[in-house]
Parts: C-alpha cells; sequence; structure tokens
C-alpha cells in the first residue's frame, strides 16, 4: 500500500508574495499606514503615554528613487525580533492574539512596503547595540548586526541621539509609486481614516519633513464639527448579548468630499484600536447629497474577538462555525470589513436602522427649505428653464462614433452583462495622438468598490502610454449607482497590437489598440461607399454623428452630392449632404447628424451616389439621464455661483451676485424680481455651457490637445450667444 503523507503547503514563493504586496501596498499613502500604525501599536503594547512618529520625505531627480523614513522612539528590535517578525509573512505576532488593543494581524504590512522599491530597517535596541536587516522588492530578506561599535555614529545618522528607537527607510521607485508634493501629502495624511484615531490622539506626535526644502509640520487629524443625532448601545442579532455603539453626528456643512481613503464623513467602524473603514453602509447612500451631512463612529470590539476566533480554529484544524465563517476583516486591508460575512451584515442592519431616518428627516426638510426659496411661480419658471436647458445639451452633444469594428451595443451590453465595461474596446491611435478610455462600474456589482477606489492603469507594451498609473473612480454624472474612471491613452510607436489594462479590486477589464503611423491609415479599410457602422443607436433628445465614406480618388474625384433616406419619417437627418473629399486621408467624407423624438423606432437608412449605394439600421432609445434639476438653494458655494451634482444644478443663493437681489431667507422677497432672474438665466447659461464643452475635451482628446485659452473661450461663447437668449426667454419675458 502506497505511504501518504501530511505536509503544509510550500507557501513560499515570492512570486505570490509580490502579487499580493501590490495590491496591499498600492502607493505611499498605503505604506504610511503600515509603518505609522506599526509604530502606534508598539507604542501601545509598552503603554507609552506619549510617543512620537517622524515621517522624513527626501525627493530626488526624476527618475531616481526618492526616500521616505518613518522613525519611532519605542524599544526598536533586536536582529532575532527582525528575523521573527520581519522574514515570516503570516505568523500571530502583533498582540491581537493575546487579546492587545492594536491593529497589525497578519504580521505582512511592513514587508509589503518593499515592494515599492525596497525597505531598510535599523533599530537601536533594548540590548544596547545596532541591528539592520533589508528586504528587497524582489522579496529576499537581509540582516546585518548585531554591533555595538560607533552607537553615537549610528544614533547621529538614525536621528535617535538617545535610548532605543527604529528608523525605517523606504526606496520610492517613482515608477511604481510617486510621491506627492509636501503640501498634498500634509493634507491627505491629516484626513486618512485610518490614522483618524493616532493623529487626534494626544499622546502621540507625527511630524512630516520635507528633507528638500527644510520644513516641517505637525499632521493633526481633521475635525469637524457638528451636532450629536444619535450615541446608542444596541445588540448584534444572532450574537447573544455583543453589543456595539454607534454615535451619529450632522455637520454645520456638508461633507463633499467622498474620497474613500481620505473621507472626512462617514461613519468610522472600529474594533478595540483598529479603525477598518468610513462608510454610510449602503451604496445609496454613498451618493445621496442627504447622506453628506452626517459622519460618526461605530465601535464593537467583538470584531477583534472573531478575528482571533477565525484564527485559532485555523491554526487548531478546526473547521469554521457558521456564525464565523470567513475572516471577518479583508488580510489587504483594503475593503475594511467584508461584507459576506454575517456579522458584518448584522452589524450594518442595525446600524442603518440609526442612519436612514436622519436622512429622510435632513430630505424633507431639504425639501421645505426648497419649498419657502422657490415660490409656486419661481419653480414654474426653473421648470421651463430646466426643460431649455436640457434640450439644448441634448442637441449639442458630440455623440463619439465607437472605434471600427466595435459595434454600437456593446459596451451597454458588457456592462449589464459583467457589472463593469472597459471602453473602447478596440481602439486606433494615431502615433503621437491620445484617445480617451473609461471604466463603468455597476455599484451594485461591486459592493465593495466606491469613490475614491484607486484604478491601476497599466499599458503591456511601450506602444502605447496612459496619462496616469494610479486613478481615481468617481460618481458618473449621469448615471446612478455607476461609478467611471476617466483616462486617455497615447500612441507612442506604431503597432498592429498592444493591450491597455485596467484593474481595481476583482475586476480586471482590457482593450486592444492598434498605433497607426498616420490619420490616412485610420481609413485604409474604407473599399467602397459604406456608412462608419452597420447599426445606429439613437437617444431621444440627443444627436447622432453619422459618417459616410468613399475612397478617393477611385469613387469620389469631386465633391459630389449624397441622397440619404430612413424608411421610418420620424427619424431626422441634418447636415451637409456632401461627400467632400479628403486627399490627405485618401476618403471622401460626409458628416450628417439622425435624431428623433421618440423612442422604441427602428428604421433602414439608405445612402446614394451616381453608381454607388449603402445601408444602415437606426434605432431609437429612451434617453438617460436627460433631465436636468435645478435648484436654488440657501447656501454659499464659496466662490461659485453654481455647482453640479451629477444632474442636479445647485445655485448657491448666498453668493454676493445672487443675494443682493433674492433678500434673506427664508421668503427670498427678491425672488420675483426682473434682476434676479436675469442673473439666475445667466448663471445656467454658464453652467449649461461649461458643462457642454467640458464634455466635448473630455470625449474628444486629440480634437482639443492644441487648443489654447482663446481656443475654448471661442467655442463657449458660440454656445452661450446660442442659448442665452432661449434661457432669458424661460425668465423674462418682454
Amino acid at each position: 500500500m502506497a505511504q501518504s503523507s501530511d505536509e503544509s503547503l510550500d507557501t513560499s514563493n515570492l512570486r505570490y508574495w509580490h502579487q499580493n504586496a501590490r495590491r496591499a501596498v498600492r502607493d505611499v499613502y498605503d505604506a504610511l499606514v503600515e509603518l505609522i500604525t506599526n509604530a502606534d501599536d508598539r507604542y501601545m503594547l509598552l503603554g507609552s503615554k506619549k510617543g512620537r512618529i517622524d515621517i522624513e520625505v527626501e525627493r530626488r531627480r526624476k527618475g531616481t528613487p526618492s526616500i521616505v523614513r518613518v522613525r519611532d522612539f519605542a524599544d526598536g528590535m533586536t536582529t532575532d525580533v527582525m528575523r521573527r517578525k520581519l522574514r515570516r509573512i503570516g505568523d500571530r505576532v502583533s498582540g491581537m492574539e493575546k487579546g492587545e488593543a492594536v491593529r497589525g494581524t497578519n504580521s505582512r504590512g511592513a514587508k509589503d512596503v518593499a515592494i515599492l522599491g525596497g525597505v531598510v530597517f535599523e533599530s537601536l535596541a533594548c540590548d544596547g547595540q545596532y541591528h539592520r536587516c533589508e528586504i528587497t522588492p524582489q522579496g529576499r530578506f537581509r540582516c546585518q548586526g548585531p554591533t555595538g561599535m560607533n552607537l553615537d555614529s549610528h544614533r547621529s545618522r538614525l536621528g535617535i541621539p538617545k535610548g532605543t528607537g527604529t528608523l525605517v527607510a523606504i526606496t520610492v521607485d517613482p515608477s511604481v509609486a510617486p510621491i506627492p508634493q509636501h503640501d498634498t501629502l500634509k493634507q491627505d495624511l491629516a484626513q486618512l481614516v485610518v490614522l483618524r484615531d493616532i493623529l487626534a490622539s494626544p499622546e502621540r506626535a507625527v511630524v512630516l519633513y520635507d528633507i528638500n526644502q527644510r520644513r516641517h509640520n505637525v499632521i493633526q487629524a481633521i475635525v469637524t464639527d457638528g451636532n450629536e443625532r444619535v450615541s446608542e448601545r444596541f445588540k448584534i442579532p444572532g450574537y447573544g448579548d455583543v453589543e456595539a455603539k454607534i454615535v451619529v453626528k450632522r455637520a454645520k456643512k456638508r461633507l463633499e468630499d467622498q474620497r474613500q481613503r481620505f473621507r472626512a464623513g462617514g461613519i468610522l467602524v472600529k474594533s478595540r484600536h483598529a479603525i477598518h473603514e468610513a462608510t454610510l453602509f449602503a451604496p445609496e447612500l454613498e451618493n445621496d447629497p442627504d447622506a453628506r451631512w452626517f459622519y460618526g463612529r461605530l465601535t464593537c470590539e467583538h470584531i477583534d474577538t472573531l478575528l482571533n476566533e477565525y484564527d485559532e480554529r485555523f491554526e487548531q484544524g478546526l473547521a469554521p462555525t457558521a456564525s464565523n465563517p470567513c475572516p471577518i476583516v479583508d488580510p489587504l486591508r483594503k475593503e475594511g470589513l467584508s461584507r459576506e460575512h454575517p456579522f458584518v451584515q448584522a452589524l450594518i442592519r442595525e446600524a442603518l436602522k440609526r442612519l436612514r431616518p436622519l436622512v429622510e428627516e435632513e430630505r424633507r426638510q431639504s425639501e421645505s427649505q426648497q419649498a419657502k426659496i422657490e415660490s409656486d411661480e419661481t419653480r414654474r419658471r426653473l421648470r421651463a428653464l430646466e426643460k431649455a436647458a436640457a434640450k439644448f445639451m441634448g442637441e449639442n452633444k458630440e455623440d463619439q462614433e465607437a472605434p471600427r469594428s466595435a459595434d454600437d451595443t456593446v459596451p451597454d451590453s458588457a456592462f449589464e452583462r459583467n457589472g463593469f465595461s472597459l471602453n473602447p474596446p478596440y481602439a486606433q491611435i494615431v502615433r503621437g495622438q491620445a484617445v480617451r478610455f473609461w471604466l463603468n462600474v455597476k455599484q451594485q456589482a461591486f459592493p465593495e468598490l466606491s469613490v475614491g477606489d484607486l484604478v491601476q492603469i497599466s499599458c503591456a507594451s511601450q506602444e502605447i502610454s496612459a496619462s496616469g498609473r494610479f486613478l481615481s473612480l468617481e460618481p458618473h454624472p449621469s448615471r446612478e449607482g455607476v461609478l467611471r474612471c476617466l483616462w486617455t491613452v497615447k500612441g507612442e510607436k506604431v503597432t498592429k497590437y498592444a493591450v491597455v489594462k485596467a484593474r481595481v479590486g476583482a475586476i480586471v477589464g482590457e482593450s486592444a489598440v492598434e498605433v497607426l503611423e498616420s490619420e490616412k491609415a485610420k481609413y485604409a479599410h474604407i473599399l467602397g461607399f459604406q456608412f462608419s457602422r452597420k447599426i445606429y443607436s439613437v437617444q431621444v433628445g440627443s444627436k447622432k454623428a453619422i459618417t459616410l465614406y468613399a475612397p478617393f480618388p477611385g469613387v469620389v474625384s469631386a465633391t459630389t452630392a449624397v441622397d440619404i433616406s430612413c424608411s421610418d419619417p420620424r427619424f431626422k437627418i441634418g447636415g451637409s449632404r456632401n461627400l467632400v473629399p479628403r486627399p490627405d486621408l485618401g476618403v471622401a467624407l460626409c458628416k450628417l447628424g439622425l435624431s428623433t423624438s421618440q423612442p422604441g423606432l427602428r428604421g433602414q437608412l439608405t445612402a446614394s451616389i451616381p453608381g454607388h449605394k449603402c445601408q444602415a439600421e437606426a434605432v431609437s432609445l429612451e434617453p438617460t439621464g436627460a433631465t436636468i434639476e435645478i435648484k436654488v438653494e440657501d447656501e454659499s458655494f464659496g466662490n461659485q455661483r453654481y455647482y453640479w451634482r451629477a444632474n442636479v444644478l445647485a445655485i448657491g443663493a448666498r453668493h454676493p451676485s445672487l443675494r443682493r437681489y433674492l433678500g434673506e431667507a427664508p421668503n427670498f422677497p427678491g425672488q420675483e424680481e426682473k434682476h434676479f432672474r436675469v442673473v439666475l438665466a445667466e448663471i445656467v447659461s454658464e453652467a449649461v455651457c461649461s458643462r457642454i464643452l467640458s464634455q466635448r475635451s473630455t470625449s474628444r482628446v486629440e480634437d482639443y490637445a492644441d487648443s489654447d485659452w482663446d481656443a475654448y473661450y471661442s467655442e463657449y461663447t458660440e454656445l452661450l450667444t446660442k442659448f442665452l437668449p432661449i434661457a432669458h426667454e424661460t425668465q423674462v419675458r418682454i
């Protein structure tokens, strides 16, 4: 009989560590979080009432790695401790396994920072000696020491003039993680969610040093001013007497910054010592303006208990329990608490019972205040202005054609099927030019993703380059419950095939790119008189661009009239019906516009020139995000007179240019005056035309690449000249 064996998996493969480290430490902020919290944990375990943590940033010239150092004045590490804590991954040595109030759980964060370019740990330990170890980006561990010689020179170099402490120096490869400027780093660290308690503690001093400019700042947590609305302890259903405490406050000013890692709003979820995330618990609340008034804290020490219990059962070879079936905290600390865990689900349900009523109350008050601001007559005029603005934006919306061979329905069908879509799926780029790409994500399909999460953009070869390496998800401006990320890809070298990838969470999207030598090469496939695509889908209220092609001079040698019609006359075709030769491109082009006022139509487009005919299909769709809501709000937006929130255009009634005409709250007696109505028409016109131009410039990057201020302003004033009379007509009739 063959012998059986019982052996542990060999997890020493460095490629496996490298992949996970790249996910865990995406940038300098992730590295600083690991090292700052490690230092804080050490101070906690030592019972130190006071503890300083220094951050030094030494920026090097472009292309040369910079150095980031983090220094603490705790008890240091001997070589044996370094080997035990830094050489192995996954051991339970942080202190949490003993019930200590610390953040560390997986013994990996300090090692993962090496992925940025390498890390060196140097300590003056309690044994009175100097100890050093290094972890390379390839995962090699090297130790040196101990030595008791030349301690004074070590002290001077390490910045630890007396006692014990540790200096951690990270080499940061600029191609892996660029280092923000000092002021940006200072501001963002002060708002980092997971550092909130450390930075707010009177027992900790975190100091940021800019070595190049010889300046420093003490980093303190941003304090939000507000009034307490809920303070309550509650039990978690299904978990006996386990309790959590929630405190919810309403800020005095709406908290608009929704970058997930740096947000001021949201409810901090905390165990004994660690802050795991800031959340509003439900995707619909994350994008709800009425929910953004609230912040607070949800504390539950049982999170640590479940974390330890799961690890202990695993070590004992026991199966997980039904009440604790998986790790409650994301091991990489990117997603906070696991939404699949039944305890987390029960905790969130109970928290929402306390938060949702506050949001609904806020909504009712907001609607009541809105009613006070707007009289019936003002609301009637605003509805007319909303309708006019939506129509004008629809008529001037540049509906870009999809790249050649991409079907018009691909992005939407892929989005519905997968919960995300990367567009365009295929692109042709002329060398030296750029094309816009975008990733759309359905939050319902990926609830773990939220505003501010970083999307990693990568190009598989040097023939193309992306405008950014790590870019944030943002709310889609017109699609509820959808996140998006925008960037551009530039063609560097001619190639038939290159790939651009977008990664965020569990999402990996790929698009194929062909880089062409010239604009003319884009039309090499034009062999006869033809439409640019087989199917045109046009939304009601929008205009779809149609292009007809013919080879020049093979089929068309001079400007030629085009006869075009649709089998359904409810489709309207506009534009100059002439094929105009472009010798530089080797084709003749005819650009037209297709529109309709009715959804659900289907017709056949037929175009003909002498000796040639071609056909395509036309389909009309319901408008998406076509409506606009204009609100005059009793708020100030600083220097801005208006503020776009998706498709809501908020007008700040407290801006000096409006306040002098509106008068004081709550009745705003001047809202019926012509002066106010004229100014309102001007502000809405400015907002609408600016948005149209912004959408054009982001959807047609190559067309605006060489535009200066005068060119932008000329196009803006052209739009303004068209819409201003329409806006004035809705507000003031002569």
